[in-house]
């Protein structure tokens, strides 16, 4: 079973700081949690009852009435691994840069992005970008965030920051992420000593929407002369590596020379490993990119024959 592993930055234990829980604090915006990858539909009405009145006035009045899902990570004990489900956990740009454990990330990103030090760079966060080509062909995508160098002519860098989701449950019987939420909060502030259980982790949503948006985002950079950095969390490789044609190892790049897509992996603490190479197949062996759309595996005839002859067709039909 899965458990929260971390609230509003910290892990959730029986020593935590429930200053920080109260405040609704994200220490890696260093501001009021704005929900991450849970947003509104974890979120919890600030006049609720059995929860508004562990958290100050303040929140509520902050976020339109609302108190956000501070859940940053959950664990699985099974694989001893704890996965991100907000984004910000993992990578947060604010005002004065980014939280001190995520430097060593954002140092690495500024070095893939081409950035010299004491160069001044200005970042934009989600900026939706649509726009319709002849014969109506049309890009439209929401970017995490975009670095731009103020130098006259930079070309724009898009970071992308992807996590998991997590996979469903039945919020009437509180087996959400809300109701994970819920029952975090109250322990951490000793209502409840009971472990506090999560849903698990959606891999297959988080791997299908990255594929889909992968090479299109990484080719619109690497046409204004940028390029795209994609950032994530070292379970998900594995994930990624086992379950599409992609040679990821094939694409290690043990030097840090960015390609024409890149994936920085991180394991909550720090950059430790960069794949990157090219969208398509040139007339050398070398991987690429676009094998993350194959399948790792081709299963044979005999299985899918077997699966049928063993199941009762849902119709019969003659075509008229």
């Amino acid at each position: 079973m899965p458990y929260v592993e971390e609230l509003y930055g910290q892990r959730l234990a029986e020593d935590m700081d429930g200053a920080s829980c109260r405040r609704a604090w994200c220490p890696f915006m260093d501001a009021i949690c704005d929900g991450g990858g849970n947003r509104d539909m974890a979120r919890v009405d600030a006049s609720d009852p059995a929860l508004g009145p562990y958290f100050h006035k303040e929140v509520g009045q902050a976020t339109n009435g609302y108190i956000p899902c501070g859940v940053c990570s959950i664990r699985l004990p099974k694989e001893s691994t704890v996965w991100a489900i907000c984004p910000r956990r993992l990578l947060s740009f604010r005002g004065s840069g980014v939280a001190e454990q995520q430097a060593d990330l954002a140092n690495r990103i500024f070095a893939l992005a081409g950035y010299q030090p004491n160069q001044e760079v200005s970042v934009w966060s989600e900026v939706s970008l649509s726009e319709t080509g002849a014969g109506g062909a049309r890009f439209k995508y929401r970017l995490d965030y975009v670095l731009r160098s103020t130098e006259e002519k930079s070309a724009p860098v898009i970071v992308e920051v992807m996590t998991c989701s997590t996979s469903g449950g039945n919020r009437s019987r509180g087996t959400d992420i809300q109701g994970a939420f819920r029952r975090a909060v109250l322990f951490a502030h000793r209502v409840s000593s009971d472990p506090v259980e999560s849903p698990g982790v959606n891999l297959r949503q988080v791997w299908a929407r990255m594929a889909s948006q992968m090479i299109a985002k990484s080719e619109a950079a690497n046409s204004w002369g940028g390029r795209t950095i994609w950032v994530v969390q070292d379970h998900l490789v594995n994930y990624i590596r086992a379950n599409t044609a992609l040679p990821l190892d094939d694409l290690h790049s043990p030097e840090w020379e960015p390609g024409e897509v890149n994936l920085l992996v991180s394991d909550l603490r720090r950059a430790i490993d960069l794949y990157s190479g090219p969208i398509r197949p040139s007339n050398s062996s070398k991987a690429c990119w676009m094998e993350l759309l194959g399948a790792p595996h081709i299963p044979t005839l005999d299985s899918i024959m077997q699966k049928l002859e063993a199941t009762k067709p849902i119709a019969t039909f003659r075509i008229a």
